[in-house]
């Protein structure tokens, strides 16, 4: 088999952490490969042929596509990749996959934290804890708790598996209702307003797509049990904020947990800031100390499968969306 060649992509800064961690990873997994890291469109040779191109979604990838004579396949170091359709780029040509799962552990415990932030009103806490002031109330609990998940990709199917560890009930949406966790109970669109009525965390993880956009909008939340937590950790256009702002003001959410946004950062004149029922983070619930490793185990993954004559783990369904 003739020696490959990777190319990975990356900011300077942010490849410069990374540098001695991915090499060692790529070495370990490819030990013939070839690998060329550049930070920028004009470190990479012009008219360079590899067989894969590593890379986020960067602003300048088309850029530093366009200066290679050849590529086969594209792997996306995120599991969203929303941002590549407006790129002008062939997607039907090469094979793409993404590091579909990489964020599951992260953004669960994140979504579990944010549901254990307003049942046991942690934030009330903290705000006390600034004065010298003793005041005593009874908390929530988690377990019985019912919870919908819209999106039952893997950081959905992961976190119905914690929560149902809490003694929650769970329920998920997916595009497929015929592909769902074991445990789960499958939801259509047409069936999430009677499920909604009944459920008191709605926690939203699902990509951003035609499909997907504005789906979380005022009608939505209307249908919700009055009181319930909406936390989102979906992708900046699902969720419609203003009609969030209205929920919350007419009493039907009694919190939310919010870490993207229509858009970001967050303006300051946004209606969400300095409210106490709201969670505000900036968009941070999918980081973690080991997002390189998986995306890169991901990569490795996806390639021991196509050396075996197999289908990609990870494909981007150009189709789908994501």
């Amino acid at each position: 088999m003739p020696r490959e060649t990777l190319l990975f992509l990356q900011h300077e800064d942010v490849l410069a952490r990374q540098r001695e961690a991915l090499l060692s990873q790529l070495a370990e997994g490819l030990p013939e490969a070839r690998v060329l890291l550049a930070s920028s469109p004009v470190q990479v040779p012009d008219r360079l042929r590899v067989d894969a191109v590593i890379t986020p979604t960067l602003p300048w990838l088309p850029e530093a596509l366009s200066r290679l004579e050849h590529y086969d396949w594209i792997h996306f170091l995120s599991s969203g990749v929303e941002a590549i359709w407006a790129m002008p780029f062939d997607k039907h040509r090469v094979l793409m996959t993404r590091s579909a799962g990489v964020h599951a552990p992260a953004m669960s415990e994140f979504a579990l934290g944010a549901m254990l932030y307003f049942a046991k009103r942690f934030g009330s806490w903290t705000r006390q804890s600034a004065s010298p002031h003793w005041r005593r109330e009874w908390l929530g609990e988690l377990t019985g708790a019912r919870l919908t998940i819209l999106g039952m990709g893997r950081v959905g199917s992961l976190l119905a598996e914690r929560a149902r560890l809490f003694g929650m009930q769970v329920n998920g949406l997916r595009r497929h209702a015929d592909n769902i966790s074991e445990g789960m109970t499958p939801l259509t669109l047409s069936r999430l307003p009677e499920v909604l009525a009944d459920t008191d965390y709605l926690v939203v993880c699902l990509p951003l797509t035609d499909e997907t956009r504005g789906l979380v909008d005022e009608r939505l939340l209307e249908s919700l049990r009055p009181g319930a937590v909406l936390v989102d950790i979906s992708r900046g256009g699902v969720v419609c904020e203003s009609a969030v702002i209205k929920s919350l003001e007419a009493g039907r959410l009694s919190g939310a947990a919010l870490d993207v946004f229509e858009r970001e950062p967050l303006p300051k004149s946004s209606r969400l800031w300095g409210r106490e029922d709201v969670l505000l983070t900036p968009h941070v619930s999918g980081t973690t100390p080991f997002y390189l490793e998986r995306a890169v185990a991901l990569f490795l993954d996806n390639h021991r499968a196509l050396v075996a004559g197999q289908a990609p783990l990870t494909p981007v369904d150009v189709e789908a969306g994501y």
